[in-house]
């Protein structure tokens, strides 16, 4: 009887945690919902592969503002791989959410509010292969804008995925391939190259998302970003470290938050950035 009892006991405590997390996983996806409708922001259809979240609403010939989330909950811990990557703090969003601009748009990263092991969803894709996941983005980002001007605004390593894209659609050779066209960079808290995040932190280095070579071929492209005097994930250090090859250049700008940590508080001046876009025009 004794063991039956305690065979119970741990059989209910695991029921309770589960239902317990999956009522915290409701009220996650609840608050998100809400978040993006009081930004205006409705759920947009993409069809890829890995599951792609997007909300937007966009006006046609009209710019169009791109956030693209940070990596989400990618670790439970240290050294276990998160069961699902949806953010339990969505800065992107809340930065979507907060633009008035008459276009925006917000992707999340491939599994992020659409958990699904059936489409390709492993804890690779979120933890190894973080940076090296843009095919569905970018796929997603085709589909939504067409061959419309954007400004891709990434946050965390959101930005590391920003400074691919924009390469990728600057530098199309295929005839026959369409995409957006990349007018400007805004990153925010952003692991902009992993090679160096991973040696100014001292941590082991990662296969994808060596990006210094990519900022070198940028340094002509209107860049704001943004750094958090108190973020130890991405402090000042690290931000001027990433672009000091091209800090020089009159198109790229690094602006200090004073007292903002990794998840802000964050704020994107887009008068600044208007300025800089007129300021990188003379040559």
């Amino acid at each position: 009887m004794k063991t039956s009892f305690s065979l119970a006991a741990i059989l209910l405590t695991s029921l309770i945690l589960t239902a317990c997390s999956s009522q915290s996983a409701a009220q996650r996806n609840l608050q998100t919902e809400q978040l993006a409708e009081r930004g205006n922001l409705t759920a947009l259809a993409v069809e890829t592969r890995l599951p792609i979240k997007a909300w937007g609403r966009i006006t046609a010939g009209s710019p169009i503002h791109v956030y693209i989330e940070g990596d989400g909950r990618a670790w439970r811990n240290g050294h276990l791989p998160s069961l699902d990557p949806t953010p339990h703090d969505p800065v992107g969003l809340k930065l979507a959410a907060a633009d008035t601009h008459s276009s925006v748009l917000y992707l999340g990263r491939p599994c992020q509010y659409l958990m699904d092991t059936s489409r390709g969803c492993h804890f690779s894709v979120w933890t190894d292969r973080r940076f090296a996941e843009t095919a569905d983005i970018k796929a997603a980002l085709q589909q939504l804008t067409g061959e419309q001007e954007v400004i891709l605004i990434g946050f965390s390593g959101g930005a590391n995925i920003a400074i691919q894209l924009a390469i990728q659609f600057l530098q199309v050779k295929e005839p026959n391939m369409k995409g957006p066209q990349v007018t400007g960079l805004v990153t925010v808290a952003g692991n902009l190259d992993a090679e160096s995040f991973n040696r100014f932190h001292r941590t082991a280095q990662e296969k994808y998302g060596h990006n210094q070579a990519l900022l070198a071929a940028l340094a002509d492209l209107p860049q704001l970003h943004y750094t958090g005097s108190k973020d130890r994930i991405i402090p000042p250090e690290l931000t001027h470290q990433q672009l000091a090859a091209i800090q020089s250049s009159h198109c790229v700008q690094i602006n200090e938050v004073a007292n903002a940590n990794h998840n802000g508080p964050w704020a994107i001046d887009w008068s600044a950035f208007s300025a800089l876009q007129k300021a990188c025009e003379v040559k």
